[in-house]
């Protein structure tokens, strides 16, 4: 039997795939072992005891065989593997990487956000046969996410991108978040590459534990990839010098926000360690686009632009948001969405709090929530200055939408910024 894919959604099932059975929270993939055959996969991955036609591979664990699975394609695979780990911008920056990195060779990348113990097997299982590269995420919502991620990925070089305090409410403390984020650190041996963020001390400072060759990146003096003599155009893109062994090349990206910055000059630090000429890691950051709902701007035909940046939301990415959203929108009126932030535990109140009193001192014009947590961000922008009825709180994604709606006006620029609990990309979307 020829086994040519691996996947866990039966939609995607055809020809050559083996359809892995995963029970979940809110369904269990046995229930759609038919679909799967019906769209022509070549066999199924069931647990024993499971009613399930043949051909079929019975275990005790299908998620853990799916491991297994991959942890064996790894050890196959003879090219490079590139992680990207850290709080915020690890998608994008999985994004720049793999176009910096195609200039030169076969790339696969995750899709979306495959950052966990199904996700990474399944990026690893993913790459067609031609692949040279592989370039995979690394999520941590709890400690030790990243140590069981490693040798699965087995990567030859890891990004971190930075230390935040996404996910507070489950690792419970700052330092229990630095000690996960030095998980990949610690897991890499002398002859892996490990890329770091020189401008976060957290970050910087995992080098002195380290038993890997460390290459840095950031604005900081000394980094091994630099941007220097940084300019905002009034679109939000970020305009520098990314400077490398000597070389100089400027750039200007394609996406808004100058926290992108950081995701590209590690893309560009993957690219130089793999041999891709600082010219083309140029060109390629000043194409390269990042996945859906991050830093996202269109024109609705009313002559709003809207920056959708709903895919997550944590304190750092909300505060880059707003700061994104006003300077491209100049002298235009500035609406901000923000949802509430999740997984903040003790500290959510305060941070939210902040991005209320950040949004007034940018100068919003009108603020509204949604969500219960996210009401500390209305009350805050009161006191800090917002006319009452220039703000507004909402437990649901349409009223919102309607509020939305009744205030906006052509040049107006909406920002919709929230964690995916909120659903805003909804939001978004529908003043398409």
């Amino acid at each position: 039997m020829d086994i040519s894919s691996v996947t866990i959604d039966s939609r995607q099932a055809g020809p050559g795939a083996l359809f892995v059975a995963l029970a979940g929270e809110r369904t269990d993939g046995h229930r759609f072992v038919q679909d799967a055959f019906a769209r022509g996969a070549s066999a199924v991955l069931v647990r024993h005891g499971a009613d399930a036609p043949a051909p079929k591979v019975q275990v005790s664990s299908p998620a853990d065989a799916l491991v297994r699975l991959a942890a064996d394609e790894r050890r196959r695979f003879d090219g490079t593997v590139v992680a990207v780990a850290g709080a915020n911008g690890k998608t994008s920056t999985k994004d720049m990487t793999e176009a910096v990195v195609s200039t030169r060779f076969q790339v696969h990348a995750s899709p979306g956000s495959f950052n966990n113990e199904i996700g990474v097997p399944l990026t690893l299982l993913g790459a067609p046969p031609d692949t040279e590269v592989i370039v995979a995420e690394l999520g941590a919502r709890r400690a030790g996410d990243v140590t069981v991620l490693m040798p699965i990925a087995q990567p030859d070089a890891v990004v971190i991108t930075n230390v935040g305090v996404a996910h507070m409410e489950i690792f419970g403390s700052w330092d229990a978040i630095v000690r996960a984020s030095a998980e990949p650190v610690d897991a890499m041996d002398r002859d892996g590459v490990l890329v770091l963020n020189a401008d976060d001390p957290v970050v910087a400072g995992f080098a002195g534990r380290a038993h890997a060759r460390v290459v840095t990146f950031g604005r900081a003096q000394g980094a091994s990839v630099r941007a220097e003599g940084v300019g905002i155009g009034r679109d939000g893109r970020p305009t520098f010098d990314l400077a490398a062994g000597g070389g100089r090349e400027r750039v200007t990206l394609a996406v808004p926000g100058e926290h992108m910055i950081g995701n590209a000059l590690a893309a560009a630090a993957v690219g130089v360690e793999l041999g891709v000429p600082l010219e083309a890691c140029a060109e390629a950051l000043a194409r390269a686009t990042v996945s859906r709902w991050r830093m996202e701007a269109f024109q609705t035909p009313g002559g709003v632009t809207v920056l959708n940046d709903a895919y997550n939301a944590n304190p750092e990415s909300m505060a880059a948001a707003l700061k994104t959203a006003t300077v491209m929108a100049g002298d235009r009126r500035v609406v901000a969405v923000l949802g509430q932030m999740a997984e903040l535990g003790d500290i959510g109140p305060e941070q939210h709090e902040r991005a209320g009193e950040l949004a007034a001192r940018l100068g919003v014009d009108r603020l509204i929530t949604v969500g219960t947590d996210a009401k500390a961000i209305a009350a805050a922008g009161l006191r800090e200055g917002f006319e009452p009825d220039a703000v507004a709180s909402y437990d649901d994604v349409d009223a919102a939408l309607e509020d939305v709606r009744a205030h906006i006006r052509r040049g107006d620029l909406v920002l919709v910024k929230g964690s995916r609990i909120v659903g805003l990309e909804t939001l978004a979307e529908a003043l398409r």
